[in-house]
């Protein structure tokens, strides 16, 4: 079976994550990943998966151009089934309409960040109940487009997967007290609630808060990092391997306010680390009791904080759980065989 992947980029970005994975662990398919944008791939891709980058700044005007380049390339490649990631899902009924041939799929990895009226609603509905396949990351996802009125026939929920790792040999009683964060900068991430809590929490605590993504830098956030709290972040930017933040933490912090399938969280329990998060997407769903649950009251992550920092032993018990959860509902390779099946079934 060829299946040919359009997406914008290859830059950092769960989305991004999961088409990685999906093209190097699938061995028994032909992946062909089509970008668009020119960019640094953020993730590795095996040197058997053909990677067709159009190299086009991203303009008004390359944005209509890439649908007649896409096209193109899937005309000459012939694929059995397209699938396409995030923005570039509506470029999937135009692809349908003009190269009949394939089975198209699009992949919604995020819940539903902007309100719709009834001619927005009347388009979705239409245009994306045109394509033969939709896969959902997360149950949350298909629920808040239910909610504004959206549809979606035939669809599936295929969560991300990760590899199960070694568990990370902590003993949670050590000081300082780490926590950790990884996201791009974003207003809907909801970094001000974590550095507010911060401020406040660190004190005169032996405490780090290690931070790592794209734009995450003290000079983002100086207007709201106190001096004294900065003393103890450590600031890390955008990183290739998010493991090697998680192996240096206890805890993770998620502050999102809505969310798909939050990568970081299960990435971080694949290791033993619990998490603190807010009820974005799936991540309650997630984490169930390995971790612990906040509202968006930036004094409730405080509150939390200061009962890990005075009873850490209780770490413990929820690294195990975390683990455990990983390992039996999101392993990698469980993920990719449910892509698989999907693939086979949508061609039938």
């Amino acid at each position: 079976m060829k299946i040919v992947h359009v997406i914008t980029s290859l830059e950092s970005g769960g989305a991004e994550r999961m088409l990685s994975n999906i093209v190097n662990y699938d061995k028994e398919n032909d992946h062909i990943v089509i970008t668009i944008l020119k960019s640094r791939n953020h993730y590795n891709i095996e040197d058997n998966v053909n990677v067709i980058n159009l190299n086009l700044k991203n303009t008004l005007f390359n944005k209509v151009r890439s649908i007649f380049l896409i096209g193109k390339v899937i005309n000459g490649l012939n694929p059995d089934i397209v699938q396409t990631w995030l923005k570039l899902n509506y470029f999937a009924p135009i692809f349908k309409l003009c190269i009949k041939e394939p089975k198209y799929i699009i992949n919604i990895r995020h819940g539903v960040n902007k309100k719709y009226n009834i001619l927005n609603r009347f388009i979705d509905n239409k245009i994306l109940n045109s394509v033969d396949g939709k896969v959902f990351v997360s149950k949350s996802s298909i629920e808040e487009y239910k909610e504004s009125g959206i549809y979606l026939n035939n669809s599936i929920v295929i969560p991300n997967g990760f590899q199960i790792n070694d568990i990370a040999s902590k003993r949670f009683n050590d000081r300082p007290l780490k926590l950790g964060y990884v996201g791009r900068k974003n207003i809907l991430k909801n970094q001000e609630m974590l550095f507010k809590a911060f401020n406040i929490f660190s004190g005169n605590r032996s405490v780090e808060l290690h931070v790592a993504g794209k734009n995450m830098t003290y000079k983002s956030f100086e207007n709201i990092v106190n001096k004294d709290a900065n003393t103890k972040i450590v600031w890390y930017g955008e990183i290739n391997n998010s493991y090697e933040l998680y192996e240096k933490i206890d805890v993770l912090i998620l502050t999102s306010i809505t969310e798909g399938f939050p990568n970081v969280v299960g990435e971080a329990m694949s290791i033993g680390v619990p998490v603190i998060s807010t009820n974005a997407g799936e991540s309650w769903d997630i984490i169930k009791d390995s971790g612990y649950k906040i509202g968006l009251d930036y004094m409730e992550l405080v509150e939390v904080l200061e009962d890990i920092y005075n009873n850490p032993a209780q770490l413990k018990e929820k690294s195990q759980k975390a683990y455990r959860i990983i390992r039996d509902n999101y392993t990698l390779q469980k993920i990719v065989e449910e892509y698989k099946k999907y693939y086979k079934e949508v061609l039938r």
